[in-house]
């Protein structure tokens, strides 16, 4: 058995707009969606460099791209959610597949695909901290980043995430520790405006615990 907590990479589905009027076009959107394979690219192989296991969940256009660098049952694909439903509800939705997916890790680490500049000792460093706390997270010059760690304790409020207000719940109710880094890759997102952007609102909502 692992004693290590598992690291998610949760990551967004590809443009949507080609060839749609007031777009940028098929070849502008192909091409953003070939840097966002390049940047999960990246992150998942920090993770890999990091030794901790990982599950990647994805739409299937980026599954497709992640189970290049890892095994097919490593690579989660999340359809979809009716439009009805907000991006951030459907980062809610991934949390949940991937803690489900590793339900006997001792924690979890959250990890947007879109931070390809994250160090390697950083990720090491909040996989140690979650098991000394609920709610862990990397500080950079005391700004909050990425991953967000989470404890086993949490596995049962985790799994029933459904949507971007459950996540503000659950932040809201456990206080969170602090882990002090020097990478500033911690914060280092690729774009402010995606739905993951707002899951970062959501998780940094977490009360900061006293030091």
């Amino acid at each position: 058995m692992n004693h290590q907590p598992t690291l998610i990479i949760l990551a967004e589905p590809t443009p949507a707009g080609a060839g749609v009027p007031g777009t940028a076009g098929p070849s502008a959107a192909n091409g953003q969606a070939l840097g966002l394979f390049s940047v999960m690219d990246s992150t998942v192989r920090r993770g890999l460099a990091s030794g901790l296991p990982m599950v990647v969940v994805a739409p299937p256009d980026m599954a497709r791209q992640a189970r290049q660098l890892l095994p097919g049952n490593d690579v989660i694909e999340l359809p979809d959610m009716p439009p009805s439903r907000s991006r951030a509800d459907r980062l809610a939705r991934a949390v949940a597949a991937g803690v489900e997916a590793s339900a006997n890790a001792p924690g979890w680490l959250l990890l947007p695909a879109d931070m390809p500049m994250l160090q390697v000792d950083t990720l090491r460093a909040v996989a140690n901290a979650v098991a000394l706390y609920t709610v862990v997270f990397p500080q950079y010059r005391h700004r909050r980043g990425h991953p967000v760690g989470f404890s086993a304790e949490l596995f049962s409020e985790l799994i029933r995430l459904d949507s971007e207000r459950d996540l503000a719940r659950l932040t809201a109710r456990y206080p969170a520790m602090g882990v002090d880094v020097d990478d500033p890759g911690v914060l280092m997102a690729q774009d402010a405006q995606s739905g993951l952007a707002q899951l970062r609102v959501q998780l940094h909502s977490t009360n900061l615990a006293p030091r």
